[in-house]
């Protein structure tokens, strides 16, 4: 939905208001100072780059052969890079529940054992730190030349993106500009987004497409993978930390199984169902980090340590309430919805949503372990035949934009 382009700088414009970590601080000890200040911040955070991900999209939608190419990358940025950004905002919340529970040495040893941890930092610090700032300058340079916004609308959109790379941890009211030229540029741009002309070939379209094909195909896939790799087909802590490369790689390959339905669940759905989908998404694949600050807090300190944090931050209610249910309870929900929306519309067969179903129901009664491979198969049974069927019929103009419906 393009309008999410104004909820999402301003829960950034929030999120910013009420960091309590802003300006020269100590790096340890403040998040124990103003535990509620940071689990707000943490999360609106978090949903600011959440919600960028479908609206991002939104304005690159229109999209066709102008500013084709820069719209791909975007597109690539936005759903695996800003996605996997946003995950690490639960970091945040993990220190909180360290501090307030450990003095500032202890903190510190686990962070860095976190921050030390090659999986953590090639497969969501370097990807979601690369995709973040991709995402969020090459798309308002695409709509642009595009001509879906004008290019004084990107320039705001580029100037406040800069302002907030340059003072996003400055003293407040410095730190509040950029949050507020870009929530003034994207309104600007989700009330008057503009459509191209009618005979210009989609090449962007037909890039999104295929690549909602192949994510019909690939999330299953990676799910699969994902639950094989778990250590000993067990969530336990014991087999993480008697193989942690190997939790380390299950959790990065749920993450983008996860990342990977964002594309399905749109192409399935362009209209509200998908968008909102493809939000629940974007916050339960970022649950994934927390197998990693588990890892490194049991690596750094101990194991009743490790899951003390761990009880503890399942104790903010914020986070439970706001980011864990909403995005899991919504993502398996919205996963057969998407495919019953299809259904209804005849672009899949009655056996597509009852297929998924069932794969969700797998999911919740099996668990971890080797039966739980049935979940990825029956989503790849149900998925795998549409990916393969004959293209859509053309998109009527007022459906062009996915989730604007």
């Amino acid at each position: 939905m393009r309008f999410l382009l104004i909820l999402a700088p301003l829960c950034l414009l929030i999120a910013t208001a009420v960091d309590p970590a802003l300006g020269d601080t100590e790096p340890y000890g403040v998040y124990r100072q103003h535990p509620e200040a940071l689990q707000w911040h943490s999360v609106l955070l978090h949903s600011a780059w959440a919600l960028f991900v479908p609206g991002l999209l939104a304005l690159l939608a229109p999209i066709r052969a102008r500013g084709a190419v820069l719209a791909r990358i975007a597109w690539v940025a936005t759903v695996v890079g800003l996605t996997t950004f946003s995950a690490l905002m639960a970091v945040d919340l993990w220190i909180l529940a360290l501090e307030q529970q450990l003095p500032d040495d202890s903190v510190r040893r686990a962070n860095e054992a976190f921050e030390a941890l090659g999986w953590a930092q090639w497969g969501w610090q370097v990807p979601g730190l690369a995709g973040w700032a991709l995402a969020l300058i090459l798309t308002p340079i695409a709509a642009a030349r595009a001509r879906v916004i004008n290019w004084w609308t990107a320039s705001a959109a580029l100037a406040g993106t800069v302002l907030y790379f340059l003072f996003a941890i400055s003293p407040v009211p410095l730190s509040l500009v950029g949050p507020a030229v870009m929530l003034a540029a994207y309104t600007v741009a989700a009330l008057r987004l503009r459509r191209p002309a009618e005979q210009e070939r989609d090449a962007y379209g037909t890039f999104v497409d295929r690549a909602g094909r192949a994510s019909l195909v690939a999330a299953p896939l990676l799910f699969a993978a994902g639950l094989a790799t778990v250590p000993g087909f067990s969530p336990g802590l014991d087999g993480s930390l008697a193989h942690p490369a190997q939790a380390q790689a299950s959790a990065l390959l749920l993450h983008l199984a996860w990342v990977a339905f964002i594309p399905a669940a749109l192409f399935l759905s362009r209209g509200a169902i998908g968008a909102i989908t493809a939000l629940a998404l974007v916050n339960f694949s970022g649950l994934m980090t927390g197998d990693y600050t588990t890892i490194a807090a049991a690596s750094a300190l101990d194991r009743a340590t490790a899951e003390r944090v761990d009880a503890a931050l399942g104790e903010y209610a914020l986070f439970t309430f706001a980011w864990v249910l909403p995005g899991m309870f919504l993502t398996l929900l919205g996963l057969v919805a998407v495919t019953v929306a299809a259904a209804v519309t005849r672009r899949v067969r009655w056996w597509t949503p009852v297929l998924t179903a069932l794969a969700v129901a797998a999911f919740l009664v099996l668990g971890v372990g080797p039966l739980s491979l049935l979940s990825p198969a029956l989503f790849l049974a149900a998925l795998a035949p549409v990916a393969f069927s004959r293209p859509r019929p053309a998109a009527q103009p007022e459906a062009a934009v996915p989730a604007t419906a």
